[in-house]
């Protein structure tokens, strides 16, 4: 907090000192008023002790009571005044910890290799972005909290020095004690702390995963599956909160017995031992019955600090990794763009990373892979399912680093340098197509914010998208619904083809864009994929062989090995050829499906 706040944090423990300060004083002012209890002989004026400065601010060396107890209430007016700027100030510095806290994690993520996401799970990042700032953010509260009351609680102690040193020690004594024998409960508030924040995750994968696929989990009738995982879970977070405050409360009573114990003691001892006066008396107690809790609200400050910091330790884990994968920052200069002119050039490039699901330690998902792009033309890239092909998509978009061989464009490799650069002028469309809660309008301009709806339409013809957005009621501010529910599979396909197309790319990668829609819509982005030729280079990949029929160059891929390259029309008259078999494939599916 200190290394956030900086000075500000300096300042608000200053504020704390005052705090206590005038409160303390606001107490001493208590003592001469009670020395008038029960002498109605007199005028009730308070002599000042004798002291040069007391005597020029009071020449008779005397204070009416009126004064008196107007400079009271003027004190706690001030007090009062002060403790509310003091509360704003504070937290303001807390928000802004907190604040910063997320940002920080927030941007580590955003800024760190795509390798490391396919290691983390995302209902995790979720949970600490905002779960676990939520308990960071009680923690720090728990913090000033516990530093304020350390504060008063010294005010307090010099108070009662100036009436009785010898009473002061014999409190602090006790309450040292009472914190002391209290620290098992504060480990047991760190174990419960750190028990927390893995039920807590898996509460939150249970329920984010349930959410975010609800529809296959409905349709294989399998909810119940996801209630009793969540019920099972709230139950151990129940019993283990149960156990908590059971083991809490026995020291929350222990510390009161113990607090009458002292108290009685501290008036046995005051009243026969020490003879005090009863003004010294009244104010003594008044300060132990004050001194008392602050030692209990420090424990109880304590308790939920070390319940809490398993979430900031948790938090500061996740930004360690993810800032030791962060993406080196482009070098060259501000908006350069790499020429496509000639193509784009794949030499022995291998790719091996571990702790996947589809990845063993060390081996390589693709190898010694040799191929280009030539500027202009469709290249389509074929293959079975796990054999690849997305991992060279990644790496062409720049999101995957090859750990042997080089990506070059127009003979400039693709690094560490300019990968940035290079996504700047390259276009994505997946088989998921991830659109907003939001309108068409708004879902196109997350690849160009400050196009024009002129700009939009254009894009959206290319896509053979305005047709159907031109018969909506609202047309670009049509709202799609959560993640495009209230578009067909064609129409959401459609609308971030018009978005790929919007950002003028140099490169239009497709990976599997339409294996999920019927045939009419695949022959509408077909047409549009067409259509494009000769204004960008272009790779897809399908299964499909119909959406690679307008493809200039085939490659194809096997176990993560390049094993076949040339013209599409040659490979297709070729017998035996991978692209041949996968044509009569596809025809021997037709025919079956005619007969049926």
């Amino acid at each position: 907090m200190a290394g956030i706040g900086g000075r500000r944090t300096w300042i608000a423990l200053a504020f704390l000192v005052l705090g206590s300060l005038t409160e303390g004083v606001s107490i001493l002012l208590l003592i001469p008023l009670l020395h008038l209890i029960g002498k109605s002989d007199q005028d009730f004026a308070i002599r000042l002790p004798d002291n040069a400065l007391l005597h020029w601010l009071a020449p008779g060396g005397t204070l009416g009571l009126a004064t008196v107890l107007c400079l009271l209430v003027g004190l706690v007016a001030l007090q009062a005044g002060f403790n509310r700027f003091k509360s704003v100030y504070m937290a303001r510095l807390l928000y802004d910890f907190v604040n910063r806290l997320r940002m920080d994690l927030f941007e580590a993520i955003g800024r760190a290799r795509w390798g490391i996401f396919a290691r983390t799970r995302s209902s995790d990042l979720d949970h600490a972005l905002t779960g676990d700032i939520d308990r960071v953010q009680a923690a720090a509260f728990s913090l000033l909290m516990l530093a304020q009351t350390a504060v008063l609680l010294a005010g307090y102690l010099v108070v009662s020095l100036f009436i009785s040193p010898v009473m002061t020690s014999f409190a602090i004594v006790i309450g040292v004690l009472m914190f002391v024998a209290l620290r098992p409960f504060r480990s047991r508030a760190t174990a419960y702390g750190r028990v927390l924040t893995a039920n807590r995750q898996d509460q939150y994968r249970t329920v984010s995963e349930f959410l975010g696929g609800i529809k296959v989990a409905k349709s294989l009738n399998v909810e119940a599956s996801y209630f009793a995982q969540l019920r099972a879970t709230l139950e151990k977070m129940r019993a283990d909160n149960l156990n908590y405050v059971r083991n809490s409360t026995i020291g929350t009573a222990l510390f009161q017995v113990a607090s009458v114990i002292g108290l009685s003691l501290f008036i046995y001892i005051a009243l026969t031992r020490f003879h005090l006066s009863l003004a010294e008396i009244v104010v003594l107690l008044l300060v132990f019955m004050r001194i008392a809790p602050r030692f209990m609200d420090m424990q109880t400050q304590a308790q939920q600090l070390l319940i809490n910091l398993p979430a900031y330790a948790s938090m500061q884990g996740l930004q360690t990794r993810f800032d030791a994968e962060r993406e080196p920052a482009s070098q060259g200069t501000q908006g350069a763009r790499l020429s496509l002119d000639v193509g784009l050039n794949i030499r022995d490039v291998s790719l091996a990373y571990g702790g996947l699901a589809d990845a063993v330690e060390g081996k390589a998902v693709v190898s010694g892979i040799t191929f280009g792009l030539p500027a202009g033309k469709v290249t389509a890239l074929i293959g079975p399912s796990g054999s690849g092909k997305s991992t060279i998509a990644d790496m062409l978009l720049g999101l995957l680093e090859p750990t042997q061989g080089k990506i070059l464009a127009d003979g400039v490799e693709i690094g560490p340098g300019n990968r940035r650069l290079w996504r700047d002028q390259v276009a994505y469309v997946p088989q998921d197509v991830f659109l907003l809660h939001d309108t068409i309008a708004a879902n196109l301009r997350l690849a160009a914010p400050q196009a024009s709806d002129a700009e939009l339409w254009t894009a959206l013809r290319s896509a053979h998208a305005a047709d159907f957005v031109e018969r909506l009621e609202q047309r670009l501010d049509t709202v799609v619904g959560d993640r495009g529910i209230r578009l067909s599979g064609g129409e959401r396909q459609r609308i971030a083809l018009a978005r790929a197309l919007l950002r003028k790319p140099s490169l239009l990668i497709l990976d599997e864009a339409t294996s999920a829609l019927d045939w009419q819509n695949q022959s509408l982005i077909a047409k549009s994929i067409d259509g494009l030729r000769g204004t960008m280079t272009i790779l897809t990949i399908a299964h499909r062989p119909s959406m690679i029929a307008f493809a200039d160059w085939v490659v194809a891929i096997e176990n993560g090995h390049i094993v076949e390259v040339g013209q599409y029309q040659r490979l297709k008259a070729k017998s035996g050829s991978r692209l041949s078999r996968m044509l009569s494939g596809e025809q021997a599916e037709r025919e079956v499906a005619d007969a049926g």
